[in-house]
């Protein structure tokens, strides 16, 4: 690191920091290579974008581990950062910058800086729209020269950042969907080819059904809109046959998903524990106010939230697969009504945030303490994008 001294005294500490546990804590530990390791580091060594926002995302993640909060380091190392990479956008804009997949793949790390800091400005909503089209373009233009490792990586990192962000999005405000129909046909091909991958392991399949649950719930939601105005037309009604359609179709595609018998426990465990959650997120998408006590699934939701926990208590906190299950795990919390499950879940959450050391982690709890202060009725995975806005905290799940 003296060849670099523009990265500062620390850069050698802090790279040795993510090579031991920053990639550790990203990646869950389901395939057999880190490719926060393998892939990254030698773009890193190519690019000092990269490798500024790897030490950036080293010192970030070090500060929240160490220290519970971000140090002068860690703020000092965003802040140069976020400068040169803005500086390399513009040149991109300009055109003197013509190397978009650095760019994509810096959008990328800047997500999961975020994540590492526990940002909750929603600034990762901003950084995922940037790699969206870099990364389009980055893949039309230089697909043929880029490793298939590292392209399948890099579908994997926006798929699971896009897929997981998308119930932080209001869904009384906006249809919008964060997953790009050009790059979640390639994840789709991913999962023809049986990947697996260190952010989203065996359960891809059930990733990239969240959108079209999210979709539905938006339809359900315009079909009372259309009852409670009192519109008897057709097109009312084949809006309602289509959404029943649409709820019977991803239920039995999400009952239909298993884990390969080839995985480890651990890793099976983790994809059924998104497949109930995805359950629950399904079941819940049919009350237009998105609760957990309405009368149209309530005896099921119960007896899928106790197949949750019961998943859950088999996985043991402290394994590094626990990365992934932000969002199963908000899932869940947000339709526990006892407290004594409030404190399994309080209990996990903080083990992973000293075991793993993300930020997002501890962001995840304060969102469920939020929907536990809520009353029941108020609470739910649809409800979750509405306690943000109450308490102004935007972030991600990924």
């Amino acid at each position: 690191m003296s060849l670099l001294p523009e990265y500062g005294d620390d850069a050698f500490q802090l790279l040795s920091h993510y090579l031991v546990k920053t990639a550790e804590s990203m990646s869950n530990g389901f395939s057999a290579s880190n490719p926060f390791l393998s892939q990254l580091i030698p773009l890193a060594f190519s690019s000092d974008v990269i490798l500024r926002l790897i030490l950036t995302q080293s010192a970030a993640h070090r500060a929240v581990l160490h220290q519970a909060k971000i140090d002068n380091v860690a703020s000092g190392h965003y802040s140069k950062s976020v400068k040169l990479f803005r500086e390399r956008i513009n040149d991109h804009i300009t055109g003197t910058e013509v190397n978009p997949l650095m760019l994509a793949v810096g959008a990328l790390i800047m997500c999961f800086t975020e994540t590492a800091k526990g940002d909750i400005n929603g600034v990762i909503f901003d950084h995922l729209s940037a790699s969206t089209s870099l990364l389009l373009e980055a893949l039309r233009r230089q697909s043929p020269t880029i490793p298939k490792e590292l392209k399948d990586f890099l579908v994997e990192y926006y798929s699971y950042t896009a897929t997981l962000s998308l119930i932080s999005i209001d869904i009384d405000v906006t249809s919008q969907s964060l997953l790009n129909p050009e790059l979640e046909e390639l994840a789709h091909q991913l999962v023809l080819s049986q990947y697996v991958g260190s952010l989203c392991g065996c359960w891809l399949e059930l990733l990239l059904l969240i959108p079209k649950v999210f979709e539905l719930g938006r339809q359900w939601r315009f079909c009372d809109q259309a009852e409670d105005e009192e519109l008897t037309t057709s097109r009312p009604m084949n809006k309602l046959a289509e959404t029943f359609a649409s709820f019977a179709s991803l239920h039995c595609r999400i009952l239909r998903w298993s884990p390969h018998p080839s995985y480890t426990i651990d890793g099976a465990l983790a994809g059924r524990i998104f497949q109930q959650a995805l359950l629950l997120y399904l079941y819940t998408s049919v009350d237009s106010t998105g609760h957990v006590t309405g009368p149209n699934y309530g005896s099921l939701i119960e007896a899928t939230v106790a197949e949750s926990m019961s998943l859950l208590d088999q996985l043991s906190p402290t394994l590094r697969i626990n990365t992934s299950l932000c969002w199963p795990i908000a899932i869940i919390g947000s339709c526990l009504h006892d407290k004594i499950r409030h404190q399994k879940l309080r209990s996990r959450l903080n083990t992973m945030l000293s075991t793993i050391g993300l930020g997002n982690i501890r962001q995840t709890l304060k969102i469920l303490e939020h929907v536990w202060s809520r009353p029941s009725e108020n609470a739910g995975p649809w409800c979750i994008s509405k306690v943000m806005q109450d308490h102004q905290i935007w972030i991600s799940f990924a």
